[in-house]
């Protein structure tokens, strides 16, 4: 198929990876600026940072915050307070909450946004709060937008809201905006597995919607804020590199030390990739992990089976009501080998699961909008909060085995009951694994 394939190579099989040595030292230079802006985070937080890394409860601290202010650039803060949402009902109510106290500006980064009841009642108070002066921006996925309906952008447009799409060019239409972030007045942020939806509160078509949030306030959220102010240069060319997007007052009374790690096509490194394989390799106890897909690459199937093999408890959930066919089928030929090593896979049945959790130790836990697969790992824009904090890692750790009791666990005879055209049904949609 000479011309539908070129087509598809393009598409798909060209890496379209910023190489220029111009763009890269034109981004270096953005990066210094958004940096500049944080080094009083970054000076306040150093002498907390080195007693963490000196005096850590888990050896593995020192290894990983090195590895992510490396691999990604990304600063530690001590000094944060976290609130973990696992349902949408409970996010939604608080995020509007905290827009209606909004006084200066409003952010909005998001995969999928919809226009549907939720986001009428978002855009109601986003109209509300632009007219009485408050910045406000919605950067919406170019393909996840797609249900954000003209009428509503014009509203919002008329009200003030600047609004804006991300990468809508055919040629890097494959690299997908997949980060899911607010942040309010440089102080409060959100970010996880939640889009801007209706579905996230009523099910959407399925009995329920299984997902995890987190709200930030404290200095992490200044670090979301570059992360922002970045991704809206690239898009918009508006320069946003002013001190005012970073409030001075943010110093809270909590310590919750915290990295965010960013991955994408155009990064120099697969950040995220890096940082699940390192926290697999890290585990002295066990490693729960959720994941509505999985589709990984060798390094992380390598990782999970070694720890297996240790003896360590390695768990792996994902979601049994399958919305996206094809990657729930690929998953399973994967399993077989990860069973036969020890690894212990459960399927969430209660409805949908799309969490994206990691906690391992009772010390080390990540939440945020990366699944583990290989789109998300090479192909996707994606943002993790790494938290080195032993209270939350327990919460996540109570939250999955929570979950179990809605799981049903697969064994390796379940695997062997297969019939011959599941195993090539599922096969075949392995041979996708590297776009989906």
């Amino acid at each position: 198929m000479p011309i539908i394939g070129v087509l598809l190579y393009l598409f798909f099989g060209k890496n379209w990876r910023i190489k220029s040595k111009r763009e890269f030292r034109k981004r270096i230079l953005i990066l210094n600026k958004l940096n500049n802006l944080l080094r009083n985070v970054s000076e306040e937080d150093e002498e907390e940072t080195k007693i963490l890394k000196r005096h850590s409860s888990h050896p593995q601290n020192y290894e990983l915050i090195n590895l992510l202010s490396k691999n990604s650039r990304a600063v530690l803060t001590t000094s944060n307070r976290i609130k973990i949402y696992q349902s949408g009902f409970e996010k939604f109510k608080d995020l509007m909450k905290d827009l209606r106290n909004a006084k200066s500006s409003i952010h909005f980064e998001y995969f999928i946004w919809r226009s549907d009841i939720l986001t009428k009642e978002i855009h109601d108070i986003l109209i509300k709060k632009a007219k009485e002066g408050v910045e406000v921006r919605i950067m919406y996925d170019a393909l996840g937008g797609f249900l954000f309906k003209r009428t509503d952008k014009k509203r919002l447009k008329k009200a003030g809201v600047k609004l804006h799409s991300f990468s809508n060019k055919f040629l890097t239409l494959n690299y997908r905006n997949h980060r899911k972030i607010a942040i309010i007045d440089g102080n409060i942020s959100y970010l996880g597995g939640m889009n801007m939806g209706q579905e996230y509160i009523d099910g959407g078509g399925y009995k329920f919607w299984k997902d995890t949030h987190m709200k930030i306030i404290g200095r992490a959220s200044q670090v979301l804020q570059t992360i922002f102010i970045n991704d809206w240069y690239h898009a918009t060319k508006e320069k946003m590199f002013s001190r005012k997007y970073f409030p001075t007052n943010q110093k809270t009374f909590h310590k919750l030390p915290m990295q965010i790690a960013i991955s994408g096509p155009d990064s120099k490194w697969e950040s995220i990739n890096q940082l699940y394989f390192s926290l697999i390799n890290s585990v002295d106890k066990y490693i729960y992990i959720r994941s509505p897909y999985f589709v990984p690459d060798r390094s992380i199937i390598m990782a999970l089976k070694t720890a297996a093999l240790r003896g360590l408890d390695v768990r792996l959930m994902v979601t049994g009501v399958a919305d996206k066919k094809i990657p729930y089928w690929a998953a399973f030929t994967f399993f077989r080998d990860l069973m036969r090593a020890g690894v212990k896979i459960y399927h969430y049945n209660r409805g949908l699961m799309h969490s994206k959790t990691i906690v391992l130790d009772d010390q080390i836990s990540t939440v945020g909008t990366a699944n583990m697969d290989s789109r998300s790992f090479f192909l996707n824009y994606e943002l993790n909060a790494l938290m080195y904090d032993k209270k939350t890692a327990i919460k996540l750790r109570d939250d999955f085995l929570e979950d179990l009791k809605y799981s049903k666990r697969l064994y390796l005879s379940d695997y062997n009951s297969f019939n011959i055209f599941v195993r090539i049904r599922n096969s075949l949609a392995r041979l996708f694994s590297p776009i989906l």
